[in-house]
């Protein structure tokens, strides 16, 4: 073999192992180079059965009959590989290396079994420590969008295993908790905002923004009780500038009877008026344009 590259001896030391292999199940002519006809359809239906893939006629004139100068394709090494019980082109390179390479590989796989030995018990460690996760939230007024930090709001923690844990939002109207559960869910309630349950798991970001509703009724109830009259004013300034001039109010009428239209003074009336209705005002959708409402749909909620 004078003259030919070490990676196509290998290629003719695999073929010889190929043939030998095919040769246990079939009869053929012992020079591969010599198959035709059935003998190739039979080796290409035996690579299908046993490695679940093939070659075709062309490739085997070209690489087995012919005189290549180069390799196959490095799929088609593998391929053939498996078929003689090596996981691939480069482990049936591997199995002819000299005495040195193979102890060198030798202490390279106990090194590497050492390796995988600490990791697996530094992975049997972390399984038995539970990991734990920091949930980090924000409270935001959903009119102005600004951070709830003039009223403190009452979070209470959820679990089904344990007992509530009830935790106030802080200056910055935040708060954290840490569990080693993937998921946390919490009620929010506040005397001037909506209540609100809510549910975050741990997959992707932990730092959330937690939008809150004003609960107008029950501001505008203590701001009465109260002779607050510079509060009052205060919160029909924000709603004038939070609802745009030409917003488009409308009221969805109980039992599918149609709409009603507001305008928007009116509409501030109405949310400035502790009365029953606004008690009961649910709000279904709300859009925006350039930080105001530019439409709010509504309904009073049946009792």
């Amino acid at each position: 073999m004078l003259g030919i590259s070490k990676e196509m001896v290998m290629f003719q030391r695999l073929l010889e192992q190929v043939t030998a292999k095919f040769l246990e199940n079939h009869r053929a002519n012992p020079n591969i180079s010599l198959w035709k006809g059935q003998e190739i359809i039979d080796f290409q239906e035996d690579l299908r059965q046993q490695v679940q893939g093939s070659i075709s006629e062309k490739w085997f004139y070209t690489y087995i009959k012919g005189n290549p100068e180069k390799l196959p394709r490095i799929d088609i090494l593998n391929l053939l590989s498996n078929y003689v019980g090596q996981a691939s082109w480069y482990a049936f390179n591997e199995q002819y290396t000299d005495k040195k390479a193979i102890m060198a590989k030798g202490a390279k796989l106990r090194w590497g079994i050492m390796t995988l030995a600490v990791v697996g018990v530094a992975l049997a460690i972390f399984a038995v420590v539970p990991k734990k996760n920091t949930f980090h939230f924000c409270f935001i007024d959903k009119d102005n969008k600004e951070a709830i930090t003039d009223t403190r709001i009452d979070v209470i923690v959820l679990d089904q295993e344990e007992s509530p844990s009830y935790q106030k939002s802080d200056s910055l109207g935040c708060f954290s908790y840490t569990t080693t559960k993937d998921h946390i869910r919490f009620i929010a309630q506040s005397p001037y905002y909506k209540t609100d349950t809510i549910y975050k798991s741990v997959s992707g970001n932990k730092h959330h923004q937690v939008h809150l509703r004003t609960d107008d009724y029950a501001l505008m109830l203590h701001y009465y009780g109260s002779n607050n009259v510079k509060d009052w004013r205060k919160r029909r300034r924000e709603l004038e500038k939070l609802i745009a001039q030409d917003a488009v109010i409308f009221e969805i009428l109980p039992h599918q009877i149609g709409v009603e239209l507001y305008e928007k003074d009116e509409f501030i009336n109405k949310l400035t008026t502790p009365t029953k209705s606004l008690q009961q005002l649910q709000v279904i959708e709300t859009q925006y344009r350039n930080g105001q409402i530019v439409m709010l749909k509504f309904k009073i909620e049946e009792q």
